[in-house]
């Protein structure tokens, strides 16, 4: 292929932003609802569906349960061919694409938009503490014969449900689905002991979002007037592509604190260290730290250190 053509490929790659222009994309039937959808794909019936999903960007999440046959799974730079039954996840942002045999015997999925999970507190609490849903490659559970029929099970409820009438249908489903996370992230504490590769792999997706959420930090306090308004979880969330609740977890499991207190950790950093080493007085440090009134930059690093900015530079001259 010339770059020309290579070119042409990549300006052609859609980032789909809502459920129906996925299905579009995929060549299937659009959703009956714009922020959740359940299928049950079985080639003997669906005949339209399409077996080769070209790349695609998205900004939805999906749980695909992957009962029997043989596919070649792509996401992120990750690529994996599956020879028993598996559960796959998909998650906002992420490169997808697949191929699939002309007898793939069948497979459930979900798939839900964040709005979806906002919406269901308790959905919105696992899935942003699950560290497989933000993995930059999304590494499959292959399923012992034992829990087939579970998962099996639980796919079943949501569909039903799913197809009904009822007014408050889409609170049960997000009880059923909350189930089948709890049961999923049950599998992957028993799965991340004994797969060294994904443990790995979730580690150093952990420490690199650390360091980035670090280095834009250190960024902002660079700056010599820093927004205080851009100092908070949520801006630097957002510049990560990731949500807040999720990085607020990842914060916790690898530094023992929250998202917010790791950014306070490094205005304190920074203000000592511009203390110690610089003759600008406490005024100008704390409109450097995006403090507007003094007084309030005073009683904040009090709050943290135990002592005032002036008393902190005093003892570092003696």
């Amino acid at each position: 292929m010339n770059k020309k053509n290579q070119k042409h490929q990549t300006d052609n790659i859609p980032f789909l932003r809502d459920l129906a222009s996925f299905y579009k994309h995929v060549n299937a039937r659009p959703p009956l609802n714009k922020d959740f959808d359940i299928r049950e794909i079985d080639p003997g019936v669906l005949k339209g569906y399409d077996y080769t999903a070209r790349p695609f960007h998205h900004s939805f999440y999906c749980i695909t349960f992957l009962l029997e046959g043989d596919v070649t799974l792509n996401s992120g730079f990750w690529k994996q061919s599956l020879k028993k039954p598996a559960l796959y996840f998909k998650s906002p942002f992420q490169l997808v694409s697949w191929v699939k045999p002309e007898r793939w015997l069948k497979e459930y999925f979900i798939v839900f938009t964040e709005d979806f999970i906002l919406t269901h507190k308790p959905l919105a609490d696992i899935i942003f503490a699950l560290p497989f849903f933000k993995l930059e490659k999304a590494i499959p559970f292959e399923i012992e014969p034992e829990e087939v029929e579970l998962l099996t099970n639980l796919y079943r409820l949501i569909l039903l449900e799913y197809r009904t009438d009822n007014g408050d249908k889409f609170d049960m489903i997000a009880s059923y689905t909350h189930t089948l996370l709890m049961y999923v992230r049950r599998l992957y504490f028993k799965y991340v002991g004994t797969d060294k590769r994904l443990l790995g792999h979730i580690r150093q997706a952990d420490d690199s979002l650390v360091d980035r959420f670090l280095a834009l930090i250190r960024k902002a306090l660079g700056e010599k007037d820093v927004d205080k308004r851009m100092l908070n979880v949520k801006s630097f969330a957002s510049l990560l592509s990731t949500h807040p609740n999720h990085l607020n977890a990842v914060v916790k499991r690898i530094t023992q604190k929250t998202a917010i207190g790791f950014v306070h950790e490094q205005i304190i950093h920074e203000a000592r260290s511009l203390l110690s080493q610089t003759p600008l007085s406490v005024k100008e440090i704390s409109f450097r730290m995006g403090y507007s009134d003094v007084a309030h930059f005073t009683n904040f690093f009090k709050k943290k250190t135990g002592t005032t900015p002036a008393r902190y530079r005093k003892g570092k001259i003696l």
